[in-house]
This record gives structure tokens, sequence and C-alpha cells, in this order.
């Protein structure tokens, strides 16, 4: 019997034992407790870095867009002023084959100067330089610059008539608007005054 006693005291425990397993309980709860707090805090600290590096990465995307962007509007930029400076030689070398006199076109140095206004042409159009359009078009303050405005029969008011110096483009921009001579439309008459005298 006292054997049973023994054993039934065993697996109820003493008071003492059953009050140090409650208290082995609660601390292992507070510490489940603070565990998963510290874990929930470092769980949100991972998430803001997480936040914050996302953002940086966005922002050095964008700087690296912006500093390629401007890098290539400077590059634009320098090849558009080197382009500017060619376009006078052009223009020169233009007025100089118009102004050929006809016993000296077959002559070795004409060709030399054809020669030369080929090789500037073709190296306008490897920088995809083109010509604007002018003559019997619009006028068009984008593209063209306005030197005279004249009476014509031929053209309407606000048409070019006759391009005086070409103008160039380079993709959107200009590089030299072309000088024109713009329409006013056909002259007018006024009627003369009649003087009635009676």
């Amino acid at each position: 019997m006292e054997n049973e006693k023994d054993q039934v005291e065993e697996q109820q425990g003493t008071p003492d034992t059953q009050a140090e397993a409650s208290a082995q309980e609660g601390t292992a709860k507070t510490e489940l407790e603070e565990l998963q707090q510290e874990n929930e805090r470092l769980r949100n600290e991972a998430n803001e870095l997480l936040d914050k590096y996302r953002r940086a990465l966005a922002d050095f995307s964008n700087y690296r867009k912006r500093q390629d962007r401007d890098r290539a509007q400077q590059t634009t930029l320098i090849t558009m002023d080197v382009l500017r400076r060619f376009l006078p030689i052009l223009d020169d070398l233009e007025l100089a084959l118009k102004n050929v006199p006809p016993e000296f076109a077959d002559q070795g140095w004409v060709e030399g100067v054809v020669l030369i206004k080929r090789k500037m042409d073709s190296m306008l159009g490897e920088y995809d330089v083109e010509p604007i359009e002018a003559m019997g078009k619009p006028f068009d303050p984008n593209f063209h610059s306005a030197l005279f405005h004249e009476e014509s029969d031929e053209y309407p008011s606000g048409m070019v008539m006759e391009e005086l110096q070409r103008g160039y483009k380079l993709d959107d921009y200009v590089l030299r608007p072309t000088l024109v001579k713009v329409s006013k439309g056909p002259a007018t008459q006024e009627a003369s005054p009649t003087n009635e005298q009676e």
C-alpha cells in the first residue's frame, strides 16, 4: 500500500514540485513571448532594410538613366556645334560650283571641288543631317528664317518663294534655319480716286 501511495505521490508530485513546474512553464511562456517579439522586431527591421535597399537601387537606376540621357544630350550638342562649323564651308563649295565658268567645267580642279562637296554631303549623311525643305512650302518659323517678304502672283501669301540659304536639321534639332523669301500674295491694286467736277 505504501508503495502505491508513493507512486501516486510521485505521479501527482508534491506541492513544491508542482509549483516549480508551473514556474518553469511560466518562464518558458515568457521566454517564448520574448523570442516572438524579438523575431517580430527583427522581421520589421529586415523589411525596413529591404525597403531602403530597394529605394537605393531604384535611385541608383534613375541616376544612371539620367546620366546616360545627359551624356547622350551632351554628345548631340557637341556634334551639332561641330557640324554647324562645316555648313559655311559647304555653302562656299556650292557657291563655287554654281559659278564655275563653262570653259573650266572639264578641268581637274573643278572635279576635285565636286569630290570634296560629295565627301561633305556624305559626312553629313553619316550623322543623319538632312536639308530642310523650303521651296513652295508654308513658312514655318521653327525651320525657316524670313529675310524678305515680296508680292507674288505665283505663290499665295505665307508660302516660301525662294530659298536664299539652305538650312539643315539633325533629328529634331535645327542646325541652321533656311533663309527664305516669303510671298505676300498677289499685289493689291488700289482703286484710284476719281475727281468728279460738275
